[in-house]
């Protein structure tokens, strides 16, 4: 039994309270995964955490080092492939995700030496959880049942894959296998986390997905080791726009006495908002009851900051893609002669194409014949070369799909994408009056079975999957 889960994004927690709550994983994933291994017989269970799963992009704590230290700054560019040891990007990686003893981490409790604002000790009992899989199986089921945690990185756990130090820290707090089955190089040496994922047993052929998402892959067509370390430009965006914007709107509360704490917070879910093209739109709906006269002044400074800021990044200045212009025109806008306001540059460029590449997240089409997840999935030459390969599974797009790729003979091939664990914030459809938005909590998960688990009723010798996909809404008293 293989269960591929994508898009938890782990935080730290300083640039908002995103983490899902333990309850979620006690309560529902594994609850759920127990009951499964047991009724469907299950030989053994793999846990493929199909990246985007510990996020170190973003963090406020970037903000605490010179820019040319940060990931996409001189210094952290030039550990690119092979890292300085104990770079000072290297050092900001391990205080946002934090470190803890082995012996820490068979505690119930995290250890009063690990900072509460970082990735380990606001998810302690969760990464527990993924630790302590095996026994949690074994009392479920009344039986041993062997389970590997693999761990395939997106492009918010890049740097996961960069640094020994913290691919290793990785390894011990969620007890992710290393084996020469699931991991590059020597695993009793030098190792890295692989960045595709193939199984013949469960028919599964995976990776993140990113590879085919021209703001979060820098590696361009380089699909190597090396190719997926380069830094996307999507990085930048993440923490240099959305996690940049409501922490300098804190630094200007001082200044703005009607910007109030509650007022930044809500802004924290900027990377939430689904379509992208409606950030804009969600900034003031969000501030709609206010008087904007000062709140508006505040935005405005901080937008103003924020792009100035990010228009002398190195990396910015340098980007060139031949399947858009919008490079182009950051270039022009950001030539020291031209004075600009943000109303200037959002004028300037087309709000469908801006917006993707600030946010940093590309999502797919309902239409198969237009949607690039889809067509990369379809144009999978291992499928075809290898009879065995029945699912090719992505995630990235926080969109939860199934397509049928293939059906001819009594060889049905699917593409799935695993969602995501996050919430989202959608626009309403507002025919009549103006647009509203609302935020829904998801979890999905994708479960496969080899050919000899879930049998009833199953013709002999084929897989099968489930596919679960929650949504949760409910209003929570302050008092919770």
């Amino acid at each position: 039994m293989l269960v591929a889960i994508s898009d938890i994004h782990f935080v730290d927690g300083t640039a908002g309270e995103h983490n899902l709550p333990f309850s979620a994983f006690n309560s529902v994933f594994l609850s759920d995964i127990c009951a499964l291994a047991s009724e469907k017989d299950a030989k053994e269970v793999k846990v493929l955490l199909l990246g985007d799963i510990v996020d170190l992009i973003r963090s406020t704590k970037w903000f605490d080092v010179k820019p040319e230290d940060r990931p996409w700054g001189k210094r952290g560019l030039s550990d690119i492939p092979t890292p300085r040891k104990r770079s000072v990007t290297e050092k900001q990686c391990l205080k946002i995700l934090g470190e803890a003893s082995q012996r820490s981490l068979e505690k119930e409790n995290p250890p009063s030496s690990l900072p509460k604002d970082t990735v380990l000790y606001k998810n302690w009992k969760t990464f527990k959880l993924f630790r302590e899989l095996g026994s949690h199986l074994s009392e479920s089921c009344g039986r041993e049942i062997p389970v590997e945690v693999i761990y395939i990185p997106g492009n918010h756990d890049r740097l996961c894959n960069l640094y020994p130090s913290v691919r290793d820290a990785i390894r011990q707090a969620l007890g992710v296998s290393v084996t020469k089955d699931t991991v590059e190089g020597d695993p009793s040496a030098e190792w890295w986390y692989r960045s595709n994922y193939f199984d013949e047993t469960h028919g599964v052929y995976a990776r993140h997905g990113h590879q085919y998402d021209i703001w979060n892959f820098g590696g361009g067509n380089d699909y190597t080791r090396q190719g997926h370390l380069h830094t996307p430009i999507g990085d930048v965006f993440t923490t240099e726009f959305a996690v940049k914007i409501p922490w300098i709107l804190d630094s200007l509360r001082k200044k703005y006495h009607e910007v109030t704490k509650k007022m930044v917070e809500s802004t924290k879910d900027i990377d939430n908002v689904r379509p992208l093209s409606t950030v804009m739109e969600w900034i003031y709906y969000r501030l709609k009851k206010e008087d904007l006269g000062e709140i508006r002044k505040a935005f405005n400074e901080a937008f103003d900051r924020v792009v100035r800021e990010l228009l002398d990044n190195q990396l910015i200045q340098q980007w060139r893609s031949p399947y858009t212009h919008i490079d182009e025109a950051l270039r022009l806008a950001s030539n020291r002669w031209i004075s600009w306001l943000p109303k200037g540059l959002v004028d300037m460029l087309d709000a469908e194409d801006l917006l993707p590449l600030v946010m940093g997240v590309t999502g797919g089409s309902d239409d198969p014949e237009k949607d690039i997840y889809t067509q990369a999935a379809y144009n999978e030459g291992i499928w075809r070369e290898n009879q065995g390969i029945r699912f090719v599974l992505y995630g990235h797009t926080h969109v939860p799909l199934q397509r049928p790729l293939e059906g001819e003979g009594r060889r049905e091939v699917f593409y799935i994408n695993t969602g995501t664990w996050r919430n989202r914030i959608y626009r309403t459809v507002g025919l009549d009056k103006a647009h509203d938005f609302v935020d829904l909590k998801q979890m999905t998960y994708t479960i496969m079975f080899r050919k000899d688990e879930d049998t009833r009723g199953k013709e002999p010798g084929t897989l099968s999957f489930d596919i679960w996909t929650g949504t949760k809404k409910k209003h929570y008293s302050k008092d919770s």
